[in-house]
């Protein structure tokens, strides 16, 4: 009996939502394996490699993602927070600005921008301070 690619999907879906990442991205990477133009697999391993701190393995599952839907407004939020982590604020701007110009009343993109912004002033502060 062969494992279909929604298997392993939902499978890895609901280990990442049980926190059992490691497991959720054995999980997503069989899916992978049987399709590899499937947006929603890159973004939702790049959302777990973002909870266990692998930030650019997760901007990498995001990119994957974005190259196959340039239009997921998701993926180009979540890539931002992920870039504003590693201080890459202005990459990160760009990022939330394209997923604003997808999805304008987006609350929480608005909200992931601004505590970039936020991140940012305080390192232009710490650095200042020096």
């Amino acid at each position: 009996m062969k494992v279909s690619v929604s298997y392993w999907y939902n499978k890895g879906v609901a280990l990442s939502n049980a926190n059992m990442h490691e497991k959720a991205l054995y999980c997503f990477d069989k899916a992978l394996s049987m399709e590899k133009d499937n947006d929603l697999i890159w973004f939702r391993q790049g959302i777990t490699l973002f909870h266990i701190n692998r930030l650019h393995e997760a901007v990498s599952s995001f990119d994957h993602s974005l190259r196959i839907n340039p239009d997921n407004a998701a993926a180009l939020n979540n890539k931002g927070v992920a870039l504003s982590v590693l201080r890459r604020f202005g990459d990160a701007e760009e990022c939330f600005q394209k997923a604003l110009d997808l999805n304008p009343g987006n609350p929480g993109i608005k909200i992931n921008r601004n505590i970039s912004y936020g991140m940012e002033q305080t390192e232009i502060n710490r650095v200042e301070e020096r």
